[in-house]
């Protein structure tokens, strides 16, 4: 059995070309134990600002999972799987964490963190997947949802990154 399959999930959101429930429209929101609505919210903000939603959306609250767990996810934003379509984000990440506070520049880092990962489900390599979320934040800057300074500014960080 996978680690993933003893995690606590804070909210599964499936985005509207999924059909989950005979007759579901929208998107669909299934919470499970702990319920977190402020959670449900901030993916609620994210999935627009996407080029195109992902299949699914999983929001794991790494304080609810086994101390290895805990210890594997320490730092990272979000992760995929392979052969599984769903794009896992941690609530502890610090982008979440910021997003939670409510609406503002960091669901545009989260929806970077979001597309980023859409990329490997589509064989990106680190590099590529990297490129694409570089090149969304880049369009949020210029279409001015993202202030110009604080925007390229942190287009400088993401491109140190990868060098």
């Amino acid at each position: 059995m996978s680690p993933f399959a003893t995690l606590l999930l804070c909210s599964i959101f499936v985005s509207p070309t999924q059909n989950v429930e005979p007759g579901a429209s929208g998107q669909t929101v299934v919470s499970a134990d702990p319920p977190c609505s402020a959670c449900d919210e901030v993916v609620r903000r994210v999935l627009p600002l996407l080029p195109k939603p992902p299949v699914r959306v999983v929001v794991i609250d790494t304080d609810h999972s086994t101390k290895l767990l805990r210890d594997k996810l320490e730092g990272v934003e979000g992760f995929v799987t392979t052969g599984n379509p769903t794009v896992y984000l941690t609530k502890q990440g610090s982008t979440f964490t910021h997003a939670l506070q409510g609406p503002g520049i960091w669901d545009y880092a989260l929806a970077i963190t979001v597309w980023h990962e859409m990329a490997h489900l589509e064989g990106a390599s680190e590099r590529e997947a990297q490129v694409k979320e570089e090149t969304l934040w880049l369009e949020f800057v210029r279409s001015g949802k993202v202030e110009a300074n604080r925007g390229m500014a942190y287009l400088g960080l993401l491109r140190k990154r990868s060098h």
